[in-house]
């Protein structure tokens, strides 16, 4: 009989030692029945403890006498992996713990030897520690309490080759043999103590079909449980004030001076938003209230919320202003709840989010040490950058979190290439950087939506346990073991759609991801738990695939049955969680009905069952024909990529026009100047263009050398005004400018043929506030057709013998061909609307004006353009005045 030698998965999560430490017995060893595998005729010796041979049993599950209802359905599923891996039947008994698979807390069966490693520290620190001990008689399954109890019995599992990978029922692995031994010893607590990847919008919760709500909540719990997503600490930091107004309304009634003062009025825009006045010593006494009560009624709880409501609407009396900005009123009211909290709730906790207009930590004084602070990773109405913002945090509190954005159902609606748990190397990123400022938690706000972020999930999850985890390795992993044969394309599938990589969402890049499946469909035609992995990828492209047919019909009989298709495929595939459709159900059927004047197709109207409530899930039949249809739907086009140095040259082309430049954009891209003598740079920059937002912080700026070097930067109000920029440069040469507008949109313009370009990227959305100036660009001698993505309206391309061709597709390649003799040249866009525009065969910059444009020097010799002598531009430049 062969031996199957694993390497030790841990070896995965744990590349780095921390406090937490592992001792390596031996290898872990399967015993596999014909299996094919590696031949180890000497590995007998190194068996390890036996627990299963020949599909039986060789030792029950011992747990305690006091075991509690946690422990004892611990024990009753570890007891039903081990039978599905085995054969076995595993029987689960109390027991003194001296022999058999040992599962419970240390204070059940107490080891002097792991009292130090299990110990739990600052109230909550250890309570998910656990212990894997293998021993001659026993296999010790331990924790510091019973959170750590499960997290050794599924930690155990995962080293024995299961997985759990997405929530839904065909992702889960578990091996098979009938002969089982183990000898590996493992300690471990998580980096993170609070981990949590929830829903915004919430599980399944289907009124008319309560059994789905009992199902989505059973299989997203058993995803966090055997995953070990748990929290030593519970956090509640979120908005609250509108709940201790809601708790005495009757007092605000009676006294509306309770409530903030808002442009001379103290009347709440509505009561989700609703502020009071934090100066009113009768308010304050209140928040008091509401948290000691909030204690007594939940001893458990580790954390009551001080944090204000959403929105605006802060107190602008002279009192509230007197105890300082809104950060010094939220976080000195926090300290007067926290001291009363600590007097008689001894290490209880208060919790706010340091968030919009409270971004900022009060300038005089400190948190109090029960105070917790989440820091969120978005709405953050500061000066400070991020990393300033959580160096100062980190100065004024010693409690501290972070609130992520991985998925938000109405930014990225379920769709390619998705929110922040879609791009790989933004996890690698920031979870580790969280964790160097020691956050008690991470809190990310997702949606139920493993289609577009399900490997982005299980990789932060794996993350917030060990930052210093590897990642390539932990792919790896989960491409081998879902996909199988299949496992490098799956690789090169996944690779593609992430958002770290900059896809350009296109009928190509859907047209590849649909041939990815296709062929990964065949390579592991013989694995049917693989192709039930599989169709769950492809109804999630073909509902990609519904969404794109659906955004390009324009009329209401067309867009009706395709809208009624879409929602329909969603509720189909409801449960195989590849997008979100408890938040279609509440938003988008509503839309969906009011659109197409059908109110009974919004979930929540009484009346006759919704057409799109098809309660068979789609078959592997009905998926596969989907699918083809997708397949050929999407063709690929095929261009050619080139590249081209950064290292620019202003050109003259004769008998130009000459034209100013003037471009908005919410957001926008990067201008690239250049200085031809050291004269300074000139430009005018608008700012907060939109006046509602004229109340977030300052636009920034930035000016950067060739070398993306920091030459000159600072701020600029947000207050609808163009403010002239000169910009003094340490000599001639390329420069860069990067403005943050804070959203609130922001204007640049320039002089005629000031040499000013925008430089076209993947990662920089142009994003324009509505149609821009014609835009020049230069096609290089030899260029035999222009190839660009377009996202945007459309637009024309006109040549330089003014052919003029409408390219009115988006999300597209396009492809226009170079009339003979209009190469090497200066071409114009017209009627530019633009999200993002790309060349892929010429360089990317486009100016306002032909003299404006920059172009790679290797280009502009190779086509003989004209390229200014410095002398003679020194006698031409004026200073131009904004």
């Amino acid at each position: 009989m062969p031996f199957l030698f694993l390497r030790p998965y841990s070896s995965i999560l744990r590349p780095i030692p921390r406090d937490s430490w592992i001792v390596w017995g031996a290898f872990l060893l399967l015993i596999v029945s014909g299996a094919r595998c590696l031949a180890a005729p000497d590995a007998s010796k190194e068996m390890g403890l036996r627990l299963a041979h020949d599909g039986k049993a060789a030792m029950p599950i011992i747990i305690s006498s006091k075991a509690t209802e946690g422990v004892k359905a611990v024990a009753g599923e570890l007891a039903e992996y081990l039978h599905r891996i085995t054969g076995a039947a595993f029987e689960v008994r109390a027991g003194d713990g001296a022999e058999g698979i040992v599962l419970g807390t240390l204070a059940e069966f107490p080891n002097s030897e792991l009292k130090k490693p299990l110990e739990i520290r600052n109230h909550f620190d250890g309570k998910e520690a656990y212990a894997i001990r293998t021993e001659p008689k026993r296999l010790l399954l331990v924790g510091a309490a019973d959170l750590g109890a499960s997290h050794a019995a599924y930690r155990f599992l995962e080293i024995l080759g299961c997985r759990w990978f997405f929530p839904s029922r065909e992702w889960e692995i578990v091996p098979a043999t009938s002969n089982l031994s183990f000898n590996q010893n493992e300690t471990d607590r998580p980096v993170i103590p609070s981990r949590n990847i929830w829903y915004g919008g919430g599980l399944i919760r289907d009124p008319s079909n309560p059994e789905d709500g009992v199902r989505s909540k059973s299989e997203y719990e058993a995803w966090r449980r055997h995953n070990r997503m748990a929290s030593s600490l519970t956090v509640k930091a979120g908005h609250s004030w509108q709940a201790i107004i809601a708790r005495n309304q009757a007092e605000f009634d009676k006294h509306p001076e309770y409530y903030a003062l808002v442009k001379g009025q103290r009347k709440p825009r509505n009561a989700a938003s609703a502020k009071f006045e934090v100066a009113h010593p009768a308010v304050r006494k209140m928040a008091v209230d509401y948290a000691l009560d909030h204690f007594r009624k939940n001893p458990d709880a580790d954390m009551v919320s001080m944090e204000p409501s959403d929105g605006g609407g802060q107190s602008e009396s002279e009192e509230s202003e007197e105890l300082g900005n809104f950060s010094d009123q939220v976080f000195g009211l926090a300290n007067e709840v926290a001291r009363a909290v600590q007097k008689e709730f001894p290490g209880k906790m208060v919790g706010l989010l340091a968030y919009g207009w409270h971004s900022d930590p009060p300038a005089n004084f400190d948190l109090e040490p029960n105070v917790f602070v989440a820091r969120t990773a978005g709405y953050t109405h500061s000066k400070h950058s991020r990393e300033e913002l959580w160096d100062l945090w980190s100065k004024k509190c010693r409690n501290l979190g972070a609130y992520e954005y991985f998925s938000v159902w109405v930014w990225d609606y379920d769709r390619l290439p998705g929110g922040r748990a879609a791009d790989i190397s933004y996890l690698q990123k920031m979870i580790p950087f969280y964790a160097s400022h020691n956050v008690l938690s991470l809190n990310a706000e997702s949606s139920n939506n493993w289609g577009p972020h399900g490997r982005g999930y299980y990789i932060a999850n794996k993350l917030m346990w060990n930052p210093q985890a590897d990642v390539p390795a932990l792919l790896d992993d989960f491409y081998k073991k879902a996909f199988g044969s299949a496992a490098t394309v799956m690789q090169r599938y996944y690779e593609r759609l992430d958002a770290g990589n900059e896809p350009l969402l296109s009928k190509t890049l859907l047209a590849l991801a649909f041939r990815d499946l296709d062929e990964a469909s065949r390579l592991a035609r013989d694995r049917p738990d693989v192709q039930s992995r599989l169709d769950h990828l492809k109804q999630y492209l073909y509902f990609n695939y519904l969404y794109w047919k659906l955004d390009r019909a324009t009329e209401k009989k067309e867009r009706k049955p395709m809208a009624l298709a879409l929602l329909t495929h969603s509720y189909r595939t409801r449960f195989s969680y590849m997008t979100h459709w408890e938040v279609a159900r509440q938003l988008w059927t509503g839309r969906v009905a009011k659109e197409f004047d059908e109110p009974s197709w919004k979930a929540q109207a009484p009346g006759p069952e919704k057409p799109w409530k098809v309660q068979t899930p789609l078959t592997h039949e009905e998926t596969e024909n989907n699918f083809q249809e997708g397949l050929a739907y999407f063709q690929p086009q095929i261009v050619t990529e080139q590249t081209f140095s950064s290292d620019l040259v202003p050109v003259r082309f004769e008998n130009s026009p000459s034209i100013a430049s003037s471009q908005g954009y919410q957001g926008g891209p990067i201008y690239v100047l250049y200085s031809k003598t050291g004269e300074p740079l000139q430009v005018g920059i608008k700012t907060g263009m939109i006046a509602i937002y004229r109340d977030r912080p300052d636009a920034h700026y930035a000016l950067t050398d060739s070398n993306r070097t920091v030459v000159v930067q600072g701020a600029l109000p947000l207050d609808g005004e163009t403010h002239p920029m000169e910009f003094k440069v340490p000599g001639p040469g390329l420069y860069h400018l990067d403005v943050n507008d804070s959203g609130a949109a922001w204007n640049i313009s320039a002089a005629p043929d000031i040499s000013i370009c925008i430089e076209l990227t993947r990662d920089r959305r142009l994003s324009a506030l509505s149609t821009i100036q014609d835009m020049y660009f230069y096609v290089p001698k030899g260029v035999k057709q222009v190839e660009y993505y377009w996202s945007g309206k459309p637009h024309h391309v006109i040549a330089p013998d003014e052919t003029d061709r409408e390219v009115n597709t988006t999300q597209e390649f396009a492809i226009i061909p170079v009339p003979k003799g209009q190469d090497g040249k200066v071409w114009r866009l017209s009627g530019l609307n633009p999200r993002q525009l790309l060349f892929f065969n010429i360089p990317n910059y486009i100016a306002a004006s032909p003299n404006a444009l920059l172009v790679p020097r290797e280009v502009a010799r190779a086509d003989g353009l004209k390229i200014p002598d410095s002398q003679t531009e020194k006698n031409d430049i004026k200073n131009v005045l904004f």
